[in-house]
C-alpha cells in the first residue's frame, strides 16, 4: 500500500508546479500529434470511452482539470477517466498501488482582505456589489491537490460491480448512418432545425470550414466529402471528423461580440490569431470526447503549431487564461447539445 496523506489543499509552489507540467503534457501532445503526421488526436477519443473525466462518486471534473485529466488519460492508456484521491481509495476499502505517481488537479481561488486589512472568504467577496469591491486587496492563487486513476488502485478487485458499472457508463455505443459513416444524431438535428447560435451551411459541396465574423455563419463541406476512406473503420472515422470538425467551427462562433466577445474579427488571419485557433481546437476536441470521437489537428491549425510551443515554453499562464475560454466555449456548445438530447 502506497504511504501518505491526502492533501486537499497545497497552494504556491504546487500550484505552479502544476501549471508547469501541464505545458510539459501539451508540449509533448503537440510533438506526438507532429510525429504521426497529425494522424494521432488530441485526446484519443478512439480509446473506447465517451465522456467527461469525474472522481469515484460521479462529479465531472471541469475546465483545465477536465482537459489535462483527459490527456492524461490517453497518455497512460487507462482504460477509464475516473479519478480519485488517496482518501477515497481509503474510504472504499482499496488503496493505491505501490510505486504509483499522483496526478494534480488544480483549483483558482483568491485570497481577499477588505479595507481594513480583515480577510473575508471568496464567495463572500464574490457576492458584494461593484462598489463594495473597491479598496478591497485581492490575491489570486492555485491550489492544488494529487489524484489517481480507479486503474492505479485495486479498485476492480475490491469492488468489481462498482467498476462494471464505470465501465458500462462510459462505453462508447457505434452509430453509424446509411453510408457506414458516425453519426451524432443531436448535432444533426441541431443542423436540420438551426438551433446553433448562428446558422450552419452544410448542403453544398465546398473546399473547406470556416466561421466568417462578418457574416455570422458556418460553412462546412458536406458530410460526403469526409467519406474518402478505403475501409468500414475508415469511412466510420471520416464521420468523426466531420462532426469534430463542425466542433471546431462552432467552438470560433462562440467568440462573437454578442456571445462571449472572445475576439475582434480583423484579428482572423492574422499571427494574433493563434491564440484563438488554439481555444477552437481544444474547445472542440473537450466536447468531441465528450460523445466519444476522436479530434485530429484541423490541418489549418498546424501553421500555428510553432507559436503555441514557444508561447507554452516561454509563460505556463498561458494555460490559465487560454484554458478559461476553452471552459466557456466548451460548456455553452454541450449545454446546447445536451438540451437537444433531451428533447428528442
Amino acid at each position: 500500500m502506497a504511504s501518505g496523506t491526502d492533501t486537499t489543499s497545497v497552494s504556491g509552489n504546487a500550484g505552479q508546479a502544476a501549471l508547469d507540467r501541464f505545458a510539459g503534457m501539451m508540449i509533448e501532445r503537440m510533438r506526438q500529434m507532429k510525429d504521426t503526421g497529425w494522424k494521432q488526436g488530441w485526446i484519443g477519443g478512439a480509446s473506447g470511452f465517451a465522456g467527461l473525466p469525474q472522481n469515484v462518486s460521479g462529479r465531472n471534473y471541469s475546465g483545465s482539470n477536465s482537459f489535462f485529466l483527459q490527456l492524461q488519460t490517453a497518455a497512460m492508456g487507462y482504460r477509464l477517466p475516473v479519478y480519485l484521491t488517496f482518501k477515497q481509495a481509503h474510504n472504499l476499502k482499496a488503496h493505491v498501488l505501490k510505486g504509483e505517481k499522483a496526478f494534480p488537479v488544480v483549483y483558482w481561488d483568491m485570497m481577499v482582505k477588505d479595507k481594513y486589512g480583515k480577510r473575508i472568504s471568496s464567495e463572500e467577496y464574490r457576492a458584494l456589489g461593484k462598489e463594495e469591491k473597491k479598496g478591497m486587496e485581492v490575491i489570486p492563487f492555485i491550489k492544488a491537490f494529487p489524484v489517481y486513476n480507479v486503474q492505479q488502485t485495486n479498485l476492480a478487485e475490491i469492488q468489481p460491480e462498482r467498476m462494471q458499472k464505470l465501465q458500462d457508463k462510459f462505453k462508447v455505443p457505434e452509430l453509424r448512418d446509411t453510408a457506414g459513416m458516425y453519426a451524432h444524431s443531436a448535432l444533426d438535428r441541431m443542423v436540420e432545425t438551426q438551433a446553433w447560435l448562428c446558422p450552419i451551411q452544410v448542403d453544398k459541396r465546398v473546399d473547406g470550414a470556416y466561421y466568417s465574423p462578418s457574416k455570422d455563419h458556418i460553412v462546412l463541406p458536406m458530410k460526403a466529402q469526409f467519406n474518402i476512406g478505403g475501409t468500414p473503420e475508415d469511412t466510420y472515422r471520416g464521420g468523426m471528423e466531420f462532426y469534430s470538425t463542425m466542433l471546431h467551427e462552432m467552438t470560433h462562433s462562440t467568440g462573437a461580440k454578442d456571445v462571449l466577445d472572445r475576439f475582434k474579427p480583423a484579428a482572423f488571419g492574422v499571427p494574433e490569431y493563434a491564440r484563438e485557433e488554439l481555444v477552437a481546437e481544444l474547445g472542440s476536441a473537450l466536447v468531441a470526447q465528450r460523445y466519444g470521437m476522436a479530434k485530429h489537428i484541423k490541418e489549418d491549425s498546424c501553421a500555428y503549431l510553432k507559436g503555441w510551443l514557444d508561447e507554452l515554453k516561454e509563460s505556463p499562464q498561458f494555460i490559465k487564461t487560454t484554458l478559461l475560454d476553452v471552459k466557456r466555449a466548451a460548456s455553452l456548445i454541450t449545454q446546447k447539445v445536451d438540451k437537444i438530447c433531451l428533447l428528442y
